[in-house]
């Protein structure tokens, strides 16, 4: 039996990469799974548990991501297994003393698959709308874009970006799947709501868009003229696979079966008491850990008084037991997390001492707080049950066990937790409406640098707290850390980070988000990027 359970092997010096003034080549771009001579054509189909929904591309929902990676590209390579970043759209950089300048040299035959060739008009098109938007068309400004002042084509191969204040994590940003996607003229030119359709994408990946059979399905067919992989893959030319068909298979038990019988060569968010199933059948488990936050209950501030008392939230924090947690309804895939950050995020802080198990601590700051025990153990207080309601996150497979057992947890320290359920479409009606019983969401955001904790908490990114006001402490120390490029001093200010947000139970951390793929007998060379999100450039199948 197979069961892989990969751990990206990221340090500080991701953070020291970024101090370089030129790109650096290296390793894999890729784990590979697998082995044997390569061989080309075939149609792999890849099932996921959750529908697909609006395509623009900042849309970070797991199903569509897994697609989108195979269409479009970025300047840098951020190696999944060391962190460094390697050379892709672009061939090399430098960056000005003060870190506000960054200029690349863009790669020669570089084409979109519409035929446009790649050029620093394009690029500067791209940037702009990440980072400042565009209101005209409907379009945000992207949360991980912080400080952005523009881009400045120098001539058609060369791209100079210029920030108002330096940004430690900025290189790696470029990287990202979702925050610095390059996209063709065509569909730049689309408002919101077009750039929302996949048919729209014109991007220079290895794969096109063939077919989109509305939110359950799309196929992907092999760019034949394809030949700019990034530097440490497996090959360079075309991809192997000639289609990849993915589609929306809810069901876990039929993923299973689709995996044992051949019907599907990947299923992804295997659930924890199916791993075994799969290995035994002769398939193999890939739990690949998610660089990024934890997978967490984040309060949400503006919610109800309840979310806003201190004693509660720090006392729901000791009353939760990630071991048990592990140990009942996951597996040794989905490590015990003790930081805000996922083990391998580089520079991520040591929180154990505020995410222990301590159910005496949990009671004692509730009878501190004026909460007594009912005749059926619920607290009250001034006629009010200790009461909140939660909804179980469809992008996530564990959620319902995981807070099914929270409740339980829960109920030892008097607080009930009513579990809701909702369609993914029900769902997001709901966030989006929130109201008073939207008390918490579960979630996490993804990029292997620590300053994705800016883009969550800032009052003004994500702002995951929904903070009636903002937190100035708090975003004073997720700016303070951005301006550090010293490893070891920024490396304190992620602590300083930790310490004050868990100091304040404002989330409440469950387990580190993992991807557990299944893979039939026939796959080799799977491999995601730096985030867990596929990249089937180097994957082939057997006969």
């Amino acid at each position: 039996m197979r069961i892989s359970r990969r751990s990206v092997v990221a340090t500080a010096a991701l953070t020291a990469a970024a101090l370089l003034l030129s790109a650096c080549g290296g390793s894999s771009a890729g784990s590979e799974t697998g082995s044997g001579t390569p061989q080309y054509g075939g149609t792999l189909t890849f099932y996921d548990p959750i529908q697909y929904v609006a395509w623009n591309a900042t849309n970070s929902t797991w199903s569509n991501s897994n697609v989108s990676d195979n269409l479009v590209e970025r300047l840098i390579w951020q190696d999944p297994a060391t962190g460094d970043f390697k050379p892709w759209l672009a061939t090399k950089w430098e960056i000005s003393p003060d870190h506000l300048t960054y200029t690349f040299h863009l790669r020669k035959g570089v084409t979109f698959s519409n035929g446009d060739p790649l050029d620093a008009e394009t690029v500067k098109l791209n940037f702009d709308q990440h980072g400042l938007g565009d209101k005209k068309l409907a379009i945000p400004p992207d949360s991980f874009w912080v400080n952005y002042k523009g881009t400045t084509a120098v001539d058609p191969q060369t791209v100079r970006v210029t920030l108002t204040k330096p940004n430690a994590g900025f290189l790696q940003v470029l990287s990202n799947y979702r925050a610095s996607s390059i996209l063709g003229k065509p569909y730049l030119k689309q408002d919101f709501n077009g750039q929302s359709k996949l048919e729209n994408w014109v991007g220079t990946g290895p794969f096109v868009v063939e077919k989109v059979d509305g939110t359950t399905g799309v196929t992907l067919k092999r760019r034949d003229d394809y030949n700019w992989a990034p530097e440490g893959s497996g090959h360079q030319g075309k991809a192997y696979l000639e289609k990849i068909v993915f589609k929306t298979v809810p069901e876990a038990g039929t993923r299973v079966g689709a995996l044992q019988s051949g019907e599907a060569q990947i299923a992804r968010n295997i659930a924890p008491y199916d791993e075994q199933t799969v290995a035994a059948g002769g398939g193999t488990i890939d739990a690949i850990p998610v660089q990024g936050e934890t997978n967490k209950l984040a309060f949400q501030l503006d919610a109800n008084p309840l979310t806003q008392d201190k004693s509660i939230r720090l006392a729901l924090q000791a009353a939760t037991d990630r071991q048990e947690i592990n140990k009942t309804v996951l597996s040794p895939s989905y490590p015990v997390p003790t930081s805000l950050l996922v083990k391998g995020t580089p520079l991520r802080g040591d929180s154990s001492k505020y995410l222990t198990y301590d159910l005496d601590k949990a009671k004692s700051l509730l009878d501190a707080d004026g909460w007594r025990a009912g005749a059926d153990g619920i607290r009250v207080k001034n006629g009010q049950r200790l009461h909140f309601d939660i909804w179980v996150s469809p992008y996530y497979q564990v959620s319902q066990s995981v807070l099914e057992l929270l409740q339980s947890q829960w109920k030892k320290a008097g607080v009930e937790l009513k579990i809701n359920s909702a369609s993914l479409t029900e769902y997001q009606a709901l966030e989006t409406a929130r109201g008073a019983k939207w008390s918490f969401t579960q979630g996490q955001t993804s990029t292997g640098e620590p300053s994705v904790l800016r883009a969550s908490y800032g009052s003004d990114r994500y702002n995951v707290l929904h903070s009636p006001k903002p937190d100035l402490k708090l975003d004073g120390l997720l700016t303070a850390q951005a301006l550090e490029f010293d490893p070891v001093k920024r490396k304190a200010a992620i602590q300083a980070i930790e310490d004050y947000v868990l100091g304040q139970g404002y989330v409440i951390p469950l387990y580190d988000e993992t991807q557990v793929f299944g893979l039939g007998p026939k796959i080799h060379g799977f491999a995601t990027e730096s985030t867990a999100r596929s990249w089937l450039y180097d994957t082939w199948l057997s006969k």
